[in-house]
């Protein structure tokens, strides 16, 4: 990756995703712009105030942090307006390959109805978004991907191995299925044997289905490592990171739009808010 951008509101959070973006930019020998963004709902005095410091105090820390094996010199800028349509604006100005940012704070009802910073990038702002968890910068050891049959994976697979963050001989798989009849079994009165039979069965199919996807796409590697958990989703993936214990979760997401992405969220936004792993959430597609 040539470009990483990290968002920093200069707390514990965005310390700790600032190590792991600059862990990364010397990685990869990529540029670094760190951003802080002043609200704009305030006298201009205070706002040109809150800049400057900003600045300096993200100049300090990352002194702190060592300026030493950039191939280039870190940047650092603070900006005004909306954190949400600064943060895409700034992205987009760069063209950076991955945004960076640190976990977010649990404000309940109002993440329900607003979404957080964080979420609101990772949705719309068309671009990878790294949520930093773990206080750890050391490079990435275990990763897990949680994957369906959808394209949405696929790309988050591809855009993953190309950012460097997954590589597919040492990396995990984690599924969900939902056996087709299992409760109408129930509620007829079928045996719990003839039950568990079919479960087993739709388990089998889902395993050869997920191992066919991951073939066609050249990720034949990753069925060495393959769970396969009945459940949802977001149960399934539960299942994955309990058993994996991994040190990034990879996770494509989908864009939904109106009531129902108001009042039941996705998938990828209840890893954001569960999950204490690093998670990469990788949009459908970039708009670049």
């Amino acid at each position: 990756m040539k470009q990483i951008l990290i968002a920093s509101d200069l707390s514990e959070r965005s310390e700790r995703a600032l190590r792991r973006a600059i862990t990364l930019a010397r990685q990869f020998a990529s540029q670094l712009s760190i951003l802080h963004v002043v609200d704009d709902d305030k006298p201009q005095a205070l706002i040109d105030e809150e800049c400057r410091g900003a600045e300096k105090a993200l100049s300090r820390l990352l002194e702190q942090l060592g300026r030493d094996g950039f191939q280039s010199t870190p940047r650092i800028t603070a900006l005004v307006g909306d954190p949400f349509r600064v943060i895409v604006d700034e992205a987009q100005r760069i063209d950076a390959d991955l945004v960076v940012m640190g976990s977010h704070r649990k404000r309940l009802l109002g993440d329900v109805f607003t979404g957080t910073t964080i979420e609101r990038v990772m949705r719309l702002g068309g671009r990878p978004v790294l949520m930093v968890n773990r206080d750890d910068d050391t490079p990435y050891g275990d990763v897990l991907a949680a994957v369906d049959l959808s394209e949405a994976s696929a790309h988050a697979l591809r855009s993953a191995q190309g950012l460097g963050l997954l590589s597919p001989s040492q990396a995990g798989v984690v599924h969900g299925f939902l056996p087709l009849g299992e409760s109408m079994m129930y509620y007829a009165g079928v045996e719990r044997e003839q039950v568990n039979e079919h479960v087993s069965v739709s388990a089998s199919q889902a395993r050869a289905a997920i191992a066919a996807f991951l073939r066609n796409e050249g990720f034949e590697e990753m069925s060495k490592l393959l769970l396969i958990e009945k459940g949802a989703p977001f149960e399934a993936i539960e299942a994955g990171v309990h058993q994996f214990q991994p040190d990034l979760l990879i996770i494509g997401t989908r864009g939904h739009g109106g009531l129902k992405k108001m009042l039941l969220g996705s998938v990828a936004d209840a890893a954001l808010r569960h999950f204490e792993c690093d998670i990469l959430a990788v949009p459908p597609s970039c708009n670049r």
